[in-house]
């Protein structure tokens, strides 16, 4: 597995920020302390296995920002020439979790997801074939783990750290469920001895219940006859009792008709007279009738008249309206001539006595005593001249004024003329109105007239109606009372029945108790034999048991012998996991050496021991012992420099990481150290460098967080975190060696 692409959503302290491991070989992760290196990596778990040094899957909520309500991180891996993409987000407000699994499909993500998010993590975890434990021991290297297995342990303590990454606290677990299941066993054997017991004693009972059966069954066969016979004896009452019900009910049906035969005949008399009544009153109906009908002739000849004088009036009406409109117009007429001819005659005033004073001013012309030379310029003779010409003008005027004739004078003359050929008269208009008003005094009793007709008519066929129901009234009293005197003769058929039943009830109830005794003695028989029965089946049952019970305890006896041999293959000291620690040892010893030649030139080797003489002579111990060794001779650990010390460490840990991918069956290309690398000084820095080379060149990826500048410049690539107001970013400055990420 070698990841590609890290995206990451409000995620620690990181906010939205996007790391891109494409290029990235051999890097230092650098940045204060603090500023988010770290959980780049508990981001990468976080993601594959949902758990990170904050806690596991149930602790989910550590890992989102601070203040923020979700969060996301997306990882995309290659894996076996195949590029896969994991989406892992949380919801705190709907305390929701989500999982999505890809794989690239040429330009797009074909689902690899399952229905639950267990599912899905199990199809990762199959993927990638490790589970966390195995990624964290394998992939990572965290602060104070390098040396776990040199300085900080004693040998004891080493081989159950061994144990423990290799898994094999499994087996511990496997170990007590096998004791747990024995100690349940063994108790379970014990109860089956404690019911063997007791079915015993139930199964040997079985020949004294079967002797009491046989006495019970002869004495409920004889109790049975004797139930049957005294109940056919009661079936016979009760069939006669039955017919009680019936002859009550015959006796209540009688009733009713007496009854109903009773009421039939006072409702046939109520309607005889309630018709004779109606007939009486259609009679007088049609009598008040005869009074208006006698005026039918007189009435309808006053209709046809209304019809022709109403037309009268209607013309005169028009008549009226159209005289009114006329006289209208010729008052309007009159008042427009009256004044025009008042305008034209003050028009023509005015200019003549314009004229008379325009002559007086042109008679001075010939008065003037100017000379011929001075008449042009005298104004005297200039006004003159003007009134000459003005009078010219204005008795022009007044010549056309007197030829003008009054425009309205014809409409006028027109409309007096259509007045009067209209030859309307009001007298004659009023005297009309007066015989309409005559004439409808009469006409007006036409609807009243054809009311009497039909109703008249409704009376007779009323009449004729009412008289034959009444016929039918009288028809149907012979009738009724024919079903009165049959309804009395039932119900006295029916009374004289019930008084012949009473006999019968008294016996029956007498029978009936003697039955519900036997039967009650019948019952407790039965009772008897039931519980004998199932008596019975319990010592067959128990017989049964008991053989089942043996075979049961002999099976469980040889599972408990499986467990027990269970408990033993768990058992460190010769048992399945001191073989697996056994076959494990050597790997890894030999995987750390090839590490050692890379980094030392094979100067350094280990050697690893799982057992060790014991304090008691003769004893093994069961330990996982380091020796280092220094051109083949033994050297204390303690002697040897930092650097060559951290090599030591290195290897070992390389080794086990090698070992755990390859026993999960893993691709692992990332190799992470988180170290203070506190042995890295001047005179060993080149050592420690050559170290991180030859690991390297076992994984695709190699990160190295660490604050030491000279570590820092010593890696061909860089990784630098800072933290802002924004959260923390990733940054991928240029190198000296001009790799660029």
């Amino acid at each position: 597995m070698e990841p590609i692409r890290l995206e990451l959503r409000n995620f620690s302290s990181y906010r939205d920020e996007t790391v891109d491991f494409s290029g990235i070989t051999m890097a230092a992760l650098v940045g204060h302390n603090g500023a988010g290196k770290s959980s780049l990596l508990d981001a990468l778990t976080w993601c594959l296995f949902g758990e990170g040094t904050k806690g596991g899957k149930k602790e989910l909520d550590n890992y989102i920002t601070r203040g923020e309500t979700e969060g996301q991180v997306e990882v995309q891996f290659r894996l076996h020439g195949a590029t896969y993409r994991v989406v892992r987000g949380r919801s705190l407000a709907r305390n929701k979790s989500t999982l999505e699994f890809f794989v690239q499909n040429g330009d797009g993500w074909r689902p690899l997801s399952g229905k639950t998010l267990a599912e899905t993590q199990k199809v990762i975890e199959e993927t990638l074939r490790m589970d966390y434990r195995t990624f964290t021991a394998s992939a990572l290297v965290l602060q104070g783990q390098a040396d776990a297995f040199t300085a900080n342990m004693t040998d004891q303590e080493r081989k159950e750290a061994l144990s423990r990454i290799l898994g094999l606290d499994l087996w511990d677990r496997m170990q007590e469920r096998a004791r747990e299941k024995v100690r349940q066993l063994k108790a379970e054997v014990q109860a089956l001895e404690q019911a063997k017991q007791r079915l015993q004693v139930e199964s040997g009972r079985k020949d004294e219940i079967e002797a009491g059966l046989a006495v019970v069954r002869t004495r409920l066969r004889s109790k049975t006859d004797e139930v049957e016979a005294l109940a056919a004896e009661v079936t016979g009452l009760e069939a006669r009792a039955r017919q009680k019900p019936a002859l009550e009910q015959a006796l209540e049906d009688a009733r009713k008709a007496m009854r109903r035969a009773i009421d039939a005949k006072q409702d046939n008399e109520d309607a005889q007279a309630r018709a004779r009544q109606k007939i009486a009153q259609a009679e007088q109906g049609i009598k008040a009738a005869e009074a208006i009908l006698a005026r039918r002739e007189e009435i309808e000849t006053a209709v046809e008249m209304e019809a022709e004088i109403a037309r009268d009036v209607a013309e005169f009406d028009r008549q009226a309206q159209e005289y009114m409109q006329l006289s209208n117009v010729i008052a309007d007429l009159e008042r427009k001539t009256a004044a025009w001819d008042k305008t034209n005659e003050s028009e023509v005033a005015g200019i003549q006595a314009r004229i008379e004073v325009l002559q007086g001013q042109a008679s001075t012309m010939d008065k003037v005593p100017c000379g011929s030379a001075e008449k042009a310029a005298c104004p005297l003779l200039t006004g003159a001249k003007k009134a000459v010409a003005e009078i010219e003008q204005l008795k022009r005027k007044l010549v056309q004024l007197n030829a003008q004739i009054n425009p309205h004078a014809a409409a006028w003359q027109e409309a007096l003329d259509a007045r009067d050929r209209l030859n309307y008269h009001q007298d004659t208009h009023q005297a009309a109105r007066r015989a309409l008003e005559d004439i409808r005094k009469t006409s007006r009793l036409k609807p009243e007239l054809d009311a009497a007709v039909v109703r008249t008519e409704e009376l007779k066929a009323r009449i004729t109606e009412l008289t034959a129901d009444l016929n039918k009234l009288e028809a149907d009293v012979e009738r009724i009372e024919t079903e009165q005197r049959e309804a009395v003769a039932r119900y006295e058929a029916a009374r004289q029945a019930l008084d012949a039943l009473v006999p019968v009830a008294q016996l029956l109830a007498a029978k009936q108790a003697e039955l519900m005794r036997l039967r009650q003695e019948e019952a407790n028989l039965r009772t008897d034999l039931g519980r004998l029965e199932q008596a019975l089946e319990q010592a067959t049952k128990a017989a049964a048991e008991l053989e089942a019970l043996v075979e049961k305890k002999r099976a469980m006896r040889e599972e408990m012998t499986v467990y027990e041999v269970l408990d033993q293959a768990c058992g460190k000291k010769g048992g399945v996991p001191a073989l697996v620690v056994e076959n494990a040892v050597p790997e890894i010893e030999r995987l750390a050496n090839d590490m050692l030649v890379r980094m030392a030139g094979g100067r350094l080797a280990v050697r690893l021991d799982t057992q060790a003489e014991g304090k008691t002579t003769g004893t093994m111990q069961e330990v996982l012992r380091i020796t280092v060794l220094d051109g083949g001779m033994e050297r204390p650990y303690q002697t040897y420099s930092g650097a060559e010390r951290f090599m030591v460490d290195l290897a070992l840990r390389v080794a086990l990481s090698k070992f755990l991918a390859h026993r999960a069956g893993a691709e692992i290309r990332l190799f992470v150290l988180d170290e203070g690398l506190g042995a890295c000084d001047q005179v060993n820095r080149q050592a420690v460098m050559q170290a991180i080379r030859a690991v390297a060149q076992e994984f695709g990826k190699v990160l190295v967080i660490t604050h030491i500048a000279e570590l820092q410049d010593a890696l061909p690539q860089r990784i630098e975190v800072t933290k802002g107001p924004d959260g923390s970013k990733v940054n991928y400055p240029l190198l000296k060696w001009g790799h660029v990420v």
